[in-house]
């Protein structure tokens, strides 16, 4: 393998660009639970739905969610690999913190729309992680 190979794999830094499918948020109990005691940001074209946990063995999951009111299955599918590649490169904003390795964080991605460019969509999940960081964070400072 050519060095500049090598070096995509491995990501700049200390940043690792890899997004196992231990860190994706699967099964209908755990959707359940995040959709019914959860805290909502909200942005133009995506939100993001999260949960806090005190128990530190339920660890970082994130999903991706294109509901089936944005068209069909090519659009879905397509909004949701964008969303899971702006995430993947920008994840580091959320799992590098310290303050995240104690407690059980859940949350998801909520497309609204399927026309959308991946400018677009990173930006706005760089905006809804810098957020979450901030209210997980704040949730999280002694009094």
């Amino acid at each position: 393998m050519r060095e500049k190979e090598l070096s995509n794999l491995t990501g700049s830094g200390s940043h690792r660009f890899t997004l196992p499918k231990s860190h994706i948020l699967s099964g209908r109990r755990n959707f359940e639970e995040l959709f019914s005691g959860s805290s909502l940001i909200k942005n133009k074209d995506v939100n993001l739905r999260y949960a806090t946990y005190p128990d530190a063995g339920r660890n970082l999951l994130v999903g991706f969610i294109a509901p089936k009111k944005i068209g069909n299955a090519v659009h879905r599918n397509r909004t949701k690999r964008l969303l899971r590649e702006a995430y993947r490169l920008n994840q580091h904003i959320i799992t590098d913190l310290p303050e995240f390795t104690d407690i059980g964080l859940h949350y998801a991605f909520l497309a609204k729309r399927t026309t959308l460019s991946f400018e677009t969509v990173q930006s706005q999940v760089v905006e809804l992680l810098t957020e979450l960081r901030e209210r997980v964070s704040a949730n999280r400072s002694p009094l």
